[in-house]
């Protein structure tokens, strides 16, 4: 039977292969710019790298974030202040790494579609975390009634 712990648990696992690929990627990632950018683009390769390894400390943020979210969800602690910190961490995440894909937007296109939706992102794990701060308060409140 599918429930919200085996989503939770999927969701660890999918994270944990976002985390290896996250560090071939950290390894590789010049390599396979030059296979797709070729050689002749050579500053731009520099620039877009750089967007990349400026994002990396948010990406592994992130990922670490949501692991200790999706153990919180399997071990039932779900409207905790510590689930209403790591949503408000994920969302710093996406805000910085929008920022980031803005900026160097101006050098390669198709980071302004990043930018757009990491700040899509925000925006909605801003309002999920306003959503988890509410019910963390509705449930001390109730723990507090006898």
């Amino acid at each position: 039977m599918y429930t919200s712990v085996t989503s939770a648990k999927v969701t660890r696992v999918i994270t944990v292969l976002f985390c290896v690929l996250l560090s071939v990627l950290m390894v590789f990632g010049p390599k396979l710019l030059q296979l797709y950018f070729g050689y002749l683009a050579d500053a731009l390769t520099k620039k877009v790298l750089l967007a990349f390894y400026l994002c990396c400390p948010a990406a592994w943020t992130a990922l670490i974030s949501i692991l200790r979210l999706m153990t919180n969800i399997i071990r039932g602690e779900i409207f905790t202040p510590q689930t209403v910190f790591s949503m408000r961490l994920l969302s710093w995440c996406c805000a910085y790494v929008s920022l980031v894909c803005l900026i160097f937007g101006f050098f390669w296109a198709p980071l302004l579609v990043f930018a757009l939706g990491a700040a899509f992102m925000t925006l909605m794990l801003r309002v999920l975390k306003s959503v988890m701060a509410r019910a963390s308060e509705l449930r001390a409140e109730n723990d507090l009634t006898i």
